[in-house]
Parts: structure tokens; C-alpha cells; sequence
């Protein structure tokens, strides 16, 4: 009532009153904090700011969930945590590619996606992951290998052959004999590898069923590869020979061997699965391989169909699929095993938040919470990335740690959006560099085709790409790196739908937004093209071919190609043609090396080249014939290790090797004395890490050899032969810049000792 009285007397009081009202509430909340502490009270308060938001908008049963973007997308209330101090500069977003990649060690960091969920269960029926590079193929086989039971990885080479069972026509017809003896091959030896798994597991059990073990008494101790020749050689011989009843009794053997498998399910025995990736190291593109690799997806499905514990997985490029798909007059077989590597928007968010948030103790929330937390205009910055990656966890890694290492230079501490705009430019050029690279096994150097839409327009009429071509025909460069590939594709139509498969262009109908392909198989059904189609090149390659905001509707031909510099620097000053030349007369000196002593200097010349033309981003300086400082111990060759990512800096991290010893021995075999000699080369001041060539194949005792150096010495000895180098060689040929190939030579000899 006394209140009452007061305001009664006039409204000047009511000014008074309020400051007096604020300040006693002022004063509660201050004690409250301190008394409970600032991260409750900010908890509390942030809570009921979700609540109100929440009861504002509430949300219909049985509405989907959009994705949203990660400022709206907050799936629980705040934790009230704050971005700890100095957090930007402790990020470590880990590597983007999945082989070097140690994040991948722990089973959290994983996204479970449809693809890593069909790979975990046997009963999916799923056999073939198709997808482009980066979109976790090989992320997916490393979580299976931690998780997935009984598993072993083979990395196979038999897709090079350098013979065939018959003439390459007569193995088209996938019903006809070569074509079925092929898939008979294959398939016993997969069964053989995954038998010997279970019997490894088993080393007390002494009998086994008669064709298995006759199986394993021949083929067990050889390794995958070997096992296919000597398996296929067999059928192939009774098969030349045009004897039908030993053919018949080869043949037979697969199925009879499987057999025994399906009664040995009474066992109880756990899903033994064989997974095989990175298929394309190997793979040269020719009829023979392409032949080859179809019967051996056909006797991967078989043996994951027919023998309950059993399963091959293959992880595949989808370039690669594709080829497979032309061929194969049956694929329709192999569609329903198939299983496309794509990601939503949601899981790619989820793909970068894992990883802002393994280093802290506290960590903050998905759907993006933690993106918030370390952004300082979230929904922007979000969007920016999205619109320049092509959905792919390996673009979201690249161009988020692009960003933070931008951030982390300037000393912020948030990313700012000048620093997402900032590390725009340094992604576009890793994409368009990785996009011919991704495809140089199909297309050869298309990087140089590709780099003649410098400073042009974003988007061309159907006629501008007519003039385009016109003028790519008449480039002597295009016409010596490209011309093999490119004159069966100089039509509109065809060149347009190639850019499109490789993720170069959308395909733009009138009135209607740009398509891009998929990461998975390709649509049996792309969008069409015709005179009034527009390609618009994606987002991602605007700023390293500096293009103009514009649709160009023609090219006149003396309007010359813009330069957009070297795409890189190649050894010597070499051109691109001179290169590509160095590297084809190397490969023919290769095959004409004599073994032994006569051939001996040949080989450590052609060893040398290869290491300058092959691996010069990485070893340099390279020093021929190199004696240590008493002038006694003689390594053939010796290079500084200065790469700054991919597999020599692992090395150089792993074993100390600031200098990469190549030792060449122009042999088939290797001796004890071999390995006796490269433990001499190992000391502190070089590093322990040790490249041996020779002419032979790998064989068992030669890793006996290499442990008892890794445990005495401290260091590695990785033995390379001449089918490496070709490979090596190939690559860089056809513009290929990955270092793939020898990292996983590396990881089977690991595997093998571990």
C-alpha cells in the first residue's frame, strides 16, 4: 500500500524507482554468479534462450529434419563452454588424405555413413565402394581393417598383365570359356586367402577337408599375385591345349573348394573378409587389365554370395567402374552389390567437427555447435565452403585447414571470414592440381587441356565450346600430350560429357540451374546435351584458372589462350613435352637393361633418372655414387629429403630420414649379404630409411632381413623392383603427381612384419 502511495503522488517517482528496482536485481545476479559460478549461470541462461526459440517455432510430427545450416542446427542446449585460450593455434585438422592420415587410428573420428555401415555388415550384400578420390574409400577399408573382425588387405597388381589366356576378343564374351577361366582363377585364389586367414587363427587343428588342403599344400605360401599366375597359367594351359576334361577338373576345383567352406559354417565361424583397394597403383588402362579386373569383380560377388562366412570387398574409382560397366554385357549383376561413396551436407559438417574438437578436454556439441565455437560468422563461413568443395570430406578437410592455418598466421582467435576468404585461392589450385591428377590414368596430362580456360569465361554456350575445340586441335602441346584421348572426343557433345564425368563442368539447361555428376557411379541417365546446352565450370576451379563472371558465347581464333603459368615446376627447366619424352625413353631403356654386371651402371643411371624425374617435389639433390667421410661405405645413390606432406615427410617424422638412400642391384635375388651391407648405410646423421631396387619379385625370407635391421638398427629398408619403377614412371608420364604407389609398397611390407 505504501508503494502504492508513493507512485500515487506523481510519475516522476517512477524514473527513481526503476533505477532503484535494476540496481538490487543487479546486484542478486552479480552474487548469484559468484556464488554458483559463470559457466552455470551462462549454462542456465543459454538454455532457456534455446527453450524460447524452441517454443516459438515448434516443429510438426512427422516433419523431416532439413539440413540446416551450423548456426541453426544446435541439436541440444549449450554447454556454456567457451573456446579454451589459445585453441586455434593447437587445432590439428590431421591429414586430408586417408593414407597418411594418424587421426584415423582412433575409431571416434569416424563419420558412419551408409557406405562405412553396408562394409561393417556382412549380411548387406554389398561388395563394390565406388567413389571419386577423397570421398573415403580407403577411410572406410582402414575402419574395417580396426573394426570389422577378421579382415586382411591386399593391394593386387595382376591388373598390368603382360599376357593373356587367349586372344583379348575371345575374353569379352563374359559367358564364353577364357572369360569364365578367368573368374575360376580369381575366385580360388580369393578362397585360398581367406582359408589360410581362418587357419592361421587355428594353428591346433590338423585335419582338414581334402580339397582345401590340397589348396592350401599348393597356393597358401605364395602371395596373392603369384598365386593368380600360377592358378591362371593352369587353366589357361588345359584351355590351349583344347583339353576340355582337365579344364573341366581346373575349373571344378573353385566350386568344390567353396563347398567345403559352406560345411565348415557349422562351426560357427565369424565373417573373414578379404579387402582390396587401390587397385588403380597398378592399373595401365589397357583391354588386357580392363578384362582382367571385371572377372576378378565377378569372383568377388561370388565368393561374398555363395560362402556364408566369407566376403571380398573391392574399393574402387568410380573412372575406373565406369570402364568395367562399358565392358561387361552382364554388370547388371554387379549394380546390386554396388555402394556409392556419397555424403550429405550433415555428415561432412560432422567430418570437420570431430576433428576442431580432438584436441580439447571439453568438447562441444555436433550438428554445429563446435562450428559456431570456432567461427566467427559460422552460417557465412559455412556457405563459403560448401559452394567451392564439391561435397567430398576430403575438400571440406583441405579447405577448412586451409583456413585454420590462415587464422593461426594472423594470430586470431576465431577464424575469421577473411580468413575462409583468404584460404579460398590456396584450395582452388590443390583441386585443379588433384583434378588431373585424379584422371591422368584415363586422360594423360589433361591438366594441359584443362588449363587452357585460363582467365576466359565461368560458362560457354554450346558454341563456344565448338570454337573452343577448334583451337585445341591446333595447339601443337594439346595435340603432342593430349591427342590420343582428345581426337576421340573433338565433338561437342562428347567433350562437354567428358568434362562433366571428370566434376570439371555442370550441364546447364535454359531456365534451369547447373548439374554436376555425382561421386558415386555415374547416373545411368545424365543430363543431355544439345545446341542450346551451357557447361559452367564448378565453383571450386574459378580462382586458379582466374575466370571471368561471365558466359562466353564464343572464341575467336585469334584470341590466343591465356597462360596460366606452369602448373609446376619440372625438373631441369624441362617442358611439358620434353618431359613426357624424357620419361618414354627411359621406360624403353628400362626394358632393354641385361641383368648382372653387363647392365649393372645402365641400371643405377635409369635408377638415378627416375628418382629426379619421378620424385623431384620431394628428394632433391641428388648425388650419385656417395662415400661416407672415411670414404669406405659406397651408396649408389643419395638425396635430401625436404617434403613438406604425403609420404616423405611420414619418413623423415618415422625414421629421422632427412637423406633417402637408394642402393640398385642389378639382380633378380636378393642375398643375406644385401641386407648386411644396407644395415651399414643407417646412422644418426642421415636417417634410417633405405630405398634397395632390384629385378626380382618380393619373396618370404627378405622380411626376415628387413625386421632384423628395423629392431638392430632402427631403421627401414624398403625393396622396390623393376615393375615399380615402371609404374613410377607411368605416372609421371601421364601427369599423375600422387604418392600412393610407394606408400602402399610400404604398408605390405609393414603388414607382412607386423
Amino acid at each position: 500500500m505504501r508503494v502504492l502511495a508513493v507512485m500515487s503522488h506523481g510519475s516522476q517517482l517512477v524514473p527513481l524507482v526503476a533505477e532503484v528496482v535494476i540496481s538490487l536485481v543487479s546486484w542478486a545476479l552479480t552474487h548469484w554468479v559468484r556464488h554458483y559460478g559463470a559457466n552455470r549461470a551462462s549454462s542456465v541462461w543459454g538454455a532457456a534462450v534455446v527453450r524460447r526459440k524452441r517454443s516459438r517455432a515448434p516443429k510438426p510430427s512427422g516433419t523431416p529434419e532439413p539440413v540446416a545450416s551450423p548456426a541453426r542446427e544446435v541439436a541440444q542446449p549449450s554447454t556454456g563452454l567457451r573456446l579454451p585460450k589459445d585453441a586455434i593455434k593447437r587445432i590439428n585438422i590431421g591429414q586430408s588424405f586417408a593414407e597418411y592420415d594418424a587421426a584415423l587410428s582412433d575409431p571416434g573420428i569416424y563419420v558412419h555413413t551408409p557406405a562405412l555401415e553396408a562394409a561393417l555388415d556382412p549380411d548387406s550384400g554389398k561388395v563394390f565402394f565406388v567413389g571419386r578420390r577423397g570421398t573415403g574409400k580407403t577411410a572406410v577399408r582402414k575402419y574395417c581393417g580396426i573394426n570389422g573382425g577378421a579382415t586382411c588387405v591386399i593391394v593386387p597388381e595382376i591388373f598390368s598383365p603382360s599376357s593373356t589366356l587367349q586372344e583379348v576378343e575371345l575374353l569379352t564374351n563374359v559367358k564364353q570359356k577364357p572369360f569364365r577361366s578367368l573368374v575360376s582363377a580369381f575366385r580360388r585364389a580369393l578362397q585360398v586367402e581367406i582359408v589360410s586367414m581362418w587357419h592361421r587363427e587355428r594353428p591346433g587343428r590338423d585335419r582338414l577337408p581334402s580339397e582345401i588342403q590340397a589348396e592350401l599344400d599348393s597356393y597358401a605360401a605364395m602371395d596373392f599375385d603369384m598365386r593368380c599366375l600360377k592358378i591362371i597359367a593352369r587353366i589357361s594351359g588345359a584351355l590351349a591345349d583344347g583339353d576340355d576334361e582337365r579344364w573341366l577338373a581346373e575349373n571344378k576345383v573353385a566350386r568344390k573348394v567353396a563347398d567345403e567352406m559352406k560345411q565348415l559354417s557349422s562351426e560357427g565361424i565369424a565373417t573373414h573378409t578379404v579387402l582390396i583397394d587401390s587397385i588403380d597403383d597398378y592399373w595401365e588402362g589397357s583391354d588386357e587389365g580392363l578384362i582382367y579386373l571385371t572377372a576378378f569383380m565377378h569372383a568377388c560377388q561370388e565368393v561374398s554370395t555363395q560362402i556364408p562366412w566369407a566376403r571380398a570387398i573391392i574399393f574402387l574409382r568410380e573412372n575406373i567402374f565406369e570402364r568395367v560397366r562399358a565392358l561387361d554385357t552382364e554388370s547388371s549383376r554387379l549394380e546390386t552389390a554396388v555402394v556409392g561413396m556419397e555424403w550429405n551436407e550433415r555428415q561432412l559438417l560432422e567430418v570437420i567437427e570431430k576433428r576442431l574438437n580432438r584436441n580439447l578436454t571439453a568438447k562441444f556439441g555436433l550438428r554445429g555447435a563446435t562450428w559456431q565455437a570456432f567461427f566467427e560468422h559460422p552460417d557465412e563461413a559455412w556457405s563459403n565452403v560448401l559452394t567451392y568443395c564439391q561435397r567430398r570430406p576430403r575438400d571440406i578437410l583441405i579447405y577448412t585447414s586451409n583456413a585454420v592455418e590462415a587464422a593461426q598466421g594472423a594470430g586470431h582467435d576465431k577464424i575469421l571470414l577473411e580468413d575462409v576468404q583468404q584460404a579460398r585461392r590456396r584450395f582452388s589450385d590443390n583441386r585443379f592440381r588433384d583434378l588431373g591428377d585424379e584422371y591422368s590414368e584415363n586422360f594423360p596430362q589433361i591438366a594441359t587441356v584443362l588449363s587452357r580456360f585460363y582467365g576466359l569465361g565461368n560458362s560457354f554456350t554450346f558454341g563456344a565450346v565448338e570454337d573452343l575445340i577448334r583451337k585445341l586441335m591446333k595447339d601443337s602441346e594439346v595435340v603432342q600430350l593430349c591427342g590420343s584421348w582428345l581426337s576421340v572426343n573433338a565433338s561437342p557433345e562428347k567433350f562437354i560429357r567428358l568434362l562433366y564425368d571428370i566434376g570439371f563442368v555442370g550441364i546447364r539447361a535454359a531456365g534451369k540451374a547447373p548439374k554436376f555428376r555425382a561421386l558415386g557411379p555415374l547416373d545411368t541417365s545424365p543430363p543431355p546435351v544439345s545446341d542450346t546446352t551451357d557447361i559452367v565450370i564448378h565453383r571450386c576451379y574459378w580462382d586458379a584458372l582466374d575466370l571471368q563472371d561471365t558466359l562466353v558465347r564464343s572464341v575467336p581464333e585469334d584470341v590466343e589462350f591465356g597462360k596460366i603459368g606452369k602448373i609446376e615446376d619440372l625438373p631441369g627447366g624441362l617442358e611439358r613435352t620434353e618431359y613426357v619424352t624424357h620419361i618414354e625413353m627411359l621406360m624403353e631403356d628400362l626394358k632393354q637393361i641385361e641383368l648382372g654386371t653387363a647392365g649393372a651402371q645402365d641400371f643405377e643411371e635409369v635408377v638415378g633418372d627416375v628418382i629426379r624425374l619421378c620424385f623431384f617435389r620431394a628428394l632433391g639433390n641428388v648425388e650419385p655414387k656417395s662415400r661416407d667421410s672415411d670414404g669406405r661405405v659406397i651408396r649408389d645413390w643419395i638425396t635430401s629429403n625436404r617434403a613438406s606432406g604425403g609420404f616423405w615427410e611420414a619418413m623423415r617424422t618415422r625414421y629421422g630420414a632427412t637423406q633417402v638412400i637408394w642402393e640398385c642391384k642389378n639382380y633378380a635375388e636378393l642375398h643375406a649379404d644385401d641386407f648386411h651391407q644396407l644395415s651399414y648405410y643407417l646412422n644418426d646423421f642421415g636417417g634410417g630409411f633405405i630405398v634397395v631396387v632390384f629385378r626380382g619379385e618380393m619373396k618370404a625370407s627378405y622380411y626376415g632381413h628387413i625386421k632384423r635391421i628395423a629392431m638392430h638398427n632402427k631403421g627401414f629398408v624398403l625393396p622396390l623392383n623393376e615393375k615399380d619403377l615402371m609404374v613410377f614412371l607411368r605416372q609421371a608420364r601421364n601427369g599423375k603427381i600422387k604418392e600412393d604407389h610407394i606408400q602402399d609398397k610400404y604398408d605390405s611390407v609393414i603388414r607382412k612384419l607386423s
